[in-house]
């Protein structure tokens, strides 16, 4: 058995090998008879796919904290800044239906698979919780292998019972945990009230939900790439849209020279139902931009694969007002017509963006005005249901002032 060769599954089903040269360097290459292609960016093909591409998608897989590797490598005895090694050590849950094996590993694709797990005690869970920046991805408990993309802190657990649980016997994780932060202590209550809000007015977004464990609050989000079933768990593939244009996750940025929108809008073209799809990022763009998520870069946009033959824009997802924090900037992920900075942003520069990505600015205009009347409606009508579920009004009422003389002000732009 070669070490530096990973079998490469995609539901279970081997679909290609992902090896290590001498170099340092990764190729993958599919198999003769591969079930799908594992990136809109990597089609099938005969030839191996070079390092560039395979560090694109594949490292897109892992946490992107170096503070993350670092613990993970000193746990696994391996580099923190080798892919393929971090891969081989936690890869057996990702992001989608991707799992990496030992060449010889059994091929037993049997999803879905009965949800099982060790069931976290509120001592353990708040022990798991602390220790995350020490022990990201819970790692360190026997026999787990799991990976998430991003910066912050998390975890990926199951849900059984209503209660949180470690996966055991390869079952594929349904949920993310989501702490939190020292920094930032009401991120939780802010991507809780943002998803809720969003998921409100109609947009598609995972359920989520905050709970508390001996004071600590922590956010609970469903994964959009599993369906639960009758106590069981199946994968859906996904990939964020740095992956599928072959981007690596340090350039996710656009002023870094990572994709920008006219490049998520012509990745869409490659979708099942393109012009569904190309309305619905639409909607996610004027919904970041509405309620100040200067965030909104190239890894917070995926691809769901639901078949092999149905593509889709993902749920929306890491939905913050960050603009609810006046240390973070004001410079947008992806810049709108030609500005970056969203106090700049005119109507002109939304019809510059709507030049670039072919799409109609009335009705553009159309969803921009749509959108604010829903947010604040609903805002003023859920407002204490909301303070109540995130056990904050503090919060609550800031983020909707904040939101609120936001979209007045952006009305007054449009003259709605």
């Amino acid at each position: 058995m070669n070490e530096k060769v990973l079998s490469v599954r995609l539901n279970g089903n081997p679909v290609g090998t992902l090896q290590q040269r001498p170099s340092g360097n990764m190729i993958f290459k599919y198999l003769n008879t591969p079930q799908q292609a594992i990136s809109l960016g990597m089609p099938i093909q005969a030839a191996p796919y070079e390092h560039q591409k395979c560090e694109a998608f594949f490292g897109g897989l892992l946490p992107e904290s170096e503070s993350a590797k670092k613990a993970i490598g000193k746990q696994f005895h391996v580099s923190p800044n080798n892919t393929f090694a971090l891969l081989k050590a936690i890869g057996y849950d990702c992001a989608g239906a991707i799992s990496f094996h030992k060449e010889n590993d059994p091929i037993s694709p049997h999803e879905p698979f009965t949800i099982t797990g060790t069931i976290l005690s509120d001592d353990d869970l708040h022990a798991h919780i602390v220790s995350l920046p020490s022990k990201p991805l819970f790692i360190g408990f026997e026999g787990l292998r799991l990976s998430l993309a991003g910066v912050q802190d998390k975890a990926a657990v199951c849900l059984i019972d209503n209660r949180l649980a470690l996966p055991t016997n390869g079952c594929p994780t349904t949920h993310i945990l989501k702490p939190t932060i020292e920094k930032f202590p009401s991120l939780v209550e802010n991507e809780f009230f943002c998803m809720r809000l969003a998921n409100d007015i109609g947009l598609s977004v995972p359920s989520v939900e905050i709970r508390f464990v001996k004071n600590t609050s922590y956010l609970l989000v469903a994964r959009f790439d599993r369906k639960v079933k009758n106590d069981k768990v199946s994968r859906i593939h996904q990939e964020d849209f740095c992956q599928a244009l072959g981007v690596k996750s340090s350039m996710k940025y656009q002023n870094e020279g990572g994709p920008g929108f006219t490049k998520c809008f012509d990745l869409l073209s490659q979708s099942t139902q393109p012009a569904s799809n190309r309305n619905a990022l639409i909607e996610g763009l004027v919904f970041n931009f509405l309620i100040g998520n200067m965030d909104a870069h190239s890894k917070n946009f995926s691809l769901l694969h639901v078949t092999k033959n149905f593509i889709r824009l993902a749920p929306f997802y890491d939905l913050v007002c960050t603009l609810h924090y006046n240390e973070l900037t004001r410079k947008m992920a992806m810049k709108v017509g030609s500005k970056y900075k969203v106090d700049d942003v005119q109507t002109r520069h939304w019809e510059q963006l709507c030049q670039s990505i072919n799409y109609s600015y009335p009705a553009l205009k159309k969803v921009l005005k749509n959108q604010s009347e829903m947010i604040l409606s609903t805002m003023a009508k859920n407002k204490s249901l909301y303070s109540e579920l995130v056990n904050s009004s503090d919060v609550i009422t800031s983020l909707t002032t904040l939101i609120e003389s936001r979209i007045i002000e952006i009305n007054k732009k449009f003259d709605f």
